[in-house]
């Protein structure tokens, strides 16, 4: 096990029009020793060339990383003391499982004795003991995945890498495996940091989870705290399935009322009930598809708060529940609601949005906003 710290990390690849493009700018991170870290983001966001500077594939262009206090990034790969499981698993073809599994340690001269010990633990705890004779085309997708963790495993090494590794597999392999590589975690208390897109993954899998966009770290925390309190738009209408709900409000001055089109905002946030908001004079706010609830309009005409008015467009049933999409003047908004709602297309609907539900975002930095002024 051990500590892994990002201290001002950059790095750039050259472009096709020769412009530098960066991938990964001025990263601090510190994974801590036997954390499940998760680097989530969508495609291109710099998550993978950031494992890649820890397993030494790619080379750092300022800051340093260090490991338990010593700083790695001049150090050759094999000498790192780090195992990779990679996105197309990587298996020699002319291997079988127990070749691939124990190729590693026999390359590092480790005795017969203790290559068969260690091979035979892992062996066992992935459960592929009656595996080890095949050869990689002979098993499936999930298996392969599992010889392909079964050569990292029996190195044990003080930090394992996950290349988005479950990316191959279907959706049901990929619910099994993810039970599992979170048991390994739990068994061996290893470091481990994990690279995937899949923010199912990143929700269920991670003690922490890094969501990174263009290179920068957006935001570092529990699982529970990025869902429930995003510091930013990004994260917001990333994280979650469906993410949350982001619309445009702006302050009347000749009303003073907070409107969402030609509708008005009520209740009002705490934070937007103030002078210094008021002069803003615009924010997003945000609640997540399962806060807000659904109704007919004449049934909460005379309520408070005002639920607003909103259209169904359409209908998106996902088995125990369905996901309806509704229409505000050109905003969008999907909630979720039972699976035996009954609302049809074009139906008119009032929304209500509980205040404690909503967050609020400064419209020019996208930030979470704060009381001030």
């Amino acid at each position: 096990m051990a500590n892994v710290l990002f201290e001002n990390v950059s790095k750039s690849f050259s472009g096709a029009n020769g412009k530098d493009v960066q991938a990964v700018s001025g990263l601090d991170l510190e994974i801590r020793d036997g954390e499940f870290m998760v680097l989530v983001g969508p495609s291109g966001c710099g998550k993978t060339t950031t494992l890649r500077m820890v397993a030494g594939l790619e080379s750092i262009d300022t800051g340093s990383i260090s490991m338990d206090g010593v700083q790695i990034d001049e150090w050759h790969p094999k000498d790192r003391d780090v195992a990779m499981v990679f996105q197309n698993y990587a298996l020699y073809p002319h291997l079988n499982a127990r070749e691939n599994i124990s190729l590693g340690l026999k390359l590092r001269k480790y005795p017969k004795k203790e290559i068969h010990q260690r091979l035979d633990e892992a062996a066992s705890m992935l459960g592929i003991q009656d595996l080890l004779e095949r050869m990689p085309d002979q098993l499936s997708g999930g298996q392969r995945q599992r010889v392909a963790v079964g050569r990292a495993l029996v190195r044990r090494p003080k930090v394992f890498l996950f290349d988005e590794p479950l990316s191959n597999l279907d959706a049901r392999m990929r619910l099994q495996m993810r039970m599992e590589l979170t048991q390994l975690h739990q068994k061996i208390g290893a470091t481990m940091i994990y690279v995937t897109h899949d923010q199912a993954e990143a929700m269920t899998m991670g003690d922490r989870i890094m969501v990174m966009d263009r290179g920068l770290l957006q935001q570092v925390a529990k699982p529970v705290e990025v869902y429930q309190e995003p510091l930013n738009t990004f994260v917001a209408g990333f994280i979650g399935s469906p993410p949350m709900n982001l619309l445009c409000i702006t302050w009347n001055q000749e009303s003073h009322t907070w409107e969402l089109g030609d509708q008005t905002l009520n209740p009002v946030p705490p934070l937007l009930d103030t002078p210094y908001a008021r002069q803003q004079g615009s924010f997003k706010v945000g609640f997540r598809p399962e806060c807000a609830r659904l109704s007919e309009p004449a049934s909460t005409a005379q309520t408070h708060p005002t639920p607003l008015k909103a259209q169904v467009a359409w209908l998106e049933p996902t088995g125990a529940d369905t996901f309806v999409h509704l229409t505000m003047g050109k905003e969008k908004v999907v909630v979720r609601q039972p699976a035996a709602a009954a609302w049809q297309p074009g139906q008119v609907v009032a929304l209500s949005i509980p205040q404690d539900a909503l967050h609020c975002f400064e419209v020019a930095k996208g930030c979470r906003a704060t009381v001030a002024g």
